[in-house]
């Protein structure tokens, strides 16, 4: 009886925990000839942060392209970053947009003028990012509180063309 009553407190506490993950800083790096962002984080109302603005893609994109990641984070939250294991796969800019799609499209909205799913190349265009909060289901539950700073790049027969850096919170919040 005592082992029940603790799994089902046990049970009750994990699942009134929800992740709360806000966007700190979007910036572009580097690429300025192929992307033009005026992507910006900002304060939505009293308790949401969102991303809002554009980004100019000037040039198609096609499979020689080739996206990579890697995450940081800060446990502490104050910015003494540690290479983290996760990442996504590197891939061509067209197969990552389609696991993209496969994976995250239900984040989507709120994001006019992606490119269309299956398009390679990726023609240029203007894509508008109109007040988007972090989607924080994407993220498992299982990934650490902290400060998250995933760093992307794009490279053109190995020269690195673009990099863009997100740094996301993550906290537990109680579900209340």
């Amino acid at each position: 009886m005592l082992i029940e009553l603790f799994s089902l407190l046990l049970s009750v506490s994990v699942t009134m925990q929800v992740m709360q993950i806000d966007f700190e800083r979007f910036e572009q790096l580097s690429g300025y000839d192929i992307y033009n962002s005026s992507l910006r984080v900002r304060k939505y109302n009293r308790t949401a942060v969102v991303i809002n603005g554009t980004i100019e893609l000037m040039v198609p994109l096609n499979e020689s392209v080739m996206v990579s990641s890697d995450f940081f984070h800060s446990r502490l939250g104050n910015q003494q970053f540690n290479h983290y294991p996760a990442k996504f796969p590197t891939q061509n800019v067209c197969e990552f947009l389609q696991r993209f799609y496969e994976d995250y499209s239900e984040y989507c909205e709120h994001v006019v003028n992606l490119p269309r799913k299956g398009e390679c190349p990726i023609a240029p265009r203007i894509i508008y990012v109109h007040n988007k909060p972090f989607p924080a289901k994407a993220v498992p539950p299982f990934f650490p509180t902290g400060l998250w700073k995933v760093q992307m790049a794009h490279t053109l027969n190995n020269i690195e063309i673009v990099r863009v850096e997100v740094i996301i919170k993550a906290t537990h919040d109680l579900g209340i």
